[in-house]
């Protein structure tokens, strides 16, 4: 069985919307576009004159009856027949005056009951059919044939009873009166029941095809703007084969022109990398001289020493002389860089007799520390000597360079004090950390070129340099390169 959804329309002069499907009885169903609004002006007068068209027909029809009656016992009926007279007055009444506000009902179990009940009590009241018959044609539009037939067996048993009563009290006991009639009222009552199935059956045609015809529209509408956006890809596509051709001729160009200026970059850089060789070899032995310079400073001091103290002790004195010739190694050697930075290009047999310095240079610049008399020790936090292999000649002898300045300024300063090192790689830079206690003993005189030229060293290639006194009573020198 086909279940319909219920039509709001009571008559057929109202205009009927797309129906809503059927709500379950325990939601209340929304208010569906053909169902008029309780504020709706218009509704309540198309109720009010339901309601009085129902009312008059329904009198006539009463009045019909009852003259019948009257005339049949001249007048003076039974007064069970003017009891069931009056029963159907009362009925008819009721009836005609709901029928037409129920129009205002949305569909539902309230209004499927209502109206039941108005079609059963057709039955007991001939006021009551013109209402009965609108009942049925609103059941009729909802289309459900449950409701149909259980119209129709209401419909059926009522009037039987009050056929079958209005029998015994006329005196006849013929059945095929009761049957003719109940057959008429039946076949009656179908008549407005299928307008309403019929009338129903198109108002639900005609919305799905509505609905049909909206969603062909949104088709058209949506291939119209697929279409509309297909030719305007074709279009973009033509045009990026357009701009990559240009693109392509433009590469083509810009490729030769890059020839061009990477021969010109390409000279540049080589007179550049001249000039900065250059510049690097004077700024290398500019620094170097601070070192050489303390170095002949130490040997004097020391020398001078030996020439005026007489009270010194062999080994004392030993142990300055060694300090006097490791100095002069340290400076004739530094001497000797300072020339080999200032050679030229062409100097290649130079080159090979004094090698820069390396890794291993580190190491013996700590191991010359401690022949001398100092307590060294260099740690590598977090580095492999690998890693250091790895790092740029040019940094590798700036860092043997700052260490030995380091050692040589903790001699000078703090002379017996432990001197620790330390080497190790934070972030993108190495970092080279000494540190030494400060004694209290009288400090010699110094320039201070020392530090600056480590500083300088340090900047030059990217670095920097600080020293501090730090309030434990160390003095700390840190110097950082580029990794």
């Amino acid at each position: 069985m086909t279940t319909h959804r219920p039509v709001g329309p009571a008559t057929p002069q109202e205009t009927v919307a797309s129906p809503a499907p059927e709500t379950p009885p325990e939601t209340a169903a929304p208010l569906e576009p053909g169902t008029p609004s309780w504020r709706s002006v218009r509704g309540w007068v198309i109720a009010a004159l339901q309601t009085l068209l129902c009312l008059g027909l329904g009198c006539l029809m009463f009045l019909v009856v009852l003259g019948e009656l009257l005339f049949e016992f001249d007048d003076a009926p039974p007064e069970g027949l003017l009891a069931m007279v009056a029963v159907d007055a009362l009925i008819g009444v009721a009836a005609t005056v709901v029928i037409g506000p129920l129009r205002l009902l949305r569909p539902g179990r309230l209004h499927a009951t209502a109206h039941l009940l108005i079609t059963t009590v057709a039955g007991l009241s001939v006021w009551s059919v013109p209402a009965a018959a609108i009942a049925l044609y609103r059941l009729g539009l909802r289309r459900r044939l449950g409701l149909d037939v259980a119209a129709v067996a209401l419909l059926g048993v009522t009037a039987m009873a009050w056929l079958t009563l209005d029998m015994r009290l006329r005196g006849d006991d013929d059945p095929r009166y009761v049957a003719t009639a109940l057959g008429v009222m039946i076949i009656g009552a179908l008549v407005p029941l299928l307008i309403g199935r019929v009338v129903g059956t198109r108002h639900e045609l005609i919305r799905t095809l509505r609905e049909r015809a909206d969603a062909a529209e949104r088709e058209r509408a949506s291939a119209e703007r697929e279409r509309i956006a297909a030719e305007r890809e074709r279009v973009a596509a033509e045009q990026a084969r357009s701009s990559a051709d240009q693109a392509r001729r433009s590469a083509e160009q810009a490729g030769l022109s890059a020839q061009r200026e990477a021969d010109a970059l390409r000279r540049g850089r080589d007179a550049e990398s001249a000039r900065v060789r250059a510049e690097e070899r004077a700024a290398l032995a500019r620094d170097m001289h601070d070192s050489v310079s303390h170095h002949l400073a130490s040997i004097a001091m020391h020398a001078g020493a030996m020439a005026y103290r007489e009270d010194l002790d062999p080994e004392t004195l030993r142990r300055t002389a060694r300090t006097v010739r490791d100095a002069a190694q340290h400076a004739n050697r530094e001497l000797r860089e300072v020339l080999v930075a200032l050679r030229t290009a062409g100097d290649s047999a130079a080159d090979d007799a004094a090698p820069l310095a390396s890794v291993p240079t580190l190491q013996e610049a700590v191991e010359r520390a401690r022949d001398g008399g100092q307590e060294v020790s260099l740690e590598l936090d977090g580095l492999e000597v690998a890693e250091l292999e790895q790092l740029g000649r040019g940094t590798v002898v700036a860092l043997a360079r700052i260490l030995g300045e380091a050692l040589t300024n903790a001699a000078k300063h703090a002379p017996g004090a432990p001197v620790t090192a330390f080497l190790a790689r934070r972030a993108e830079q190495v970092t080279l950390t000494v540190e030494n206690p400060l004694t209290g003993e009288a400090q010699p005189l110094s320039t201070g070129h020392g530090l600056i030229g480590v500083e300088e060293r340090a900047r030059l290639l990217g670095g920097g340099a600080r020293w501090t006194r730090t309030e434990h009573g160390t003095f700390e020198m840190e110097a950082w390169l580029p990794w």
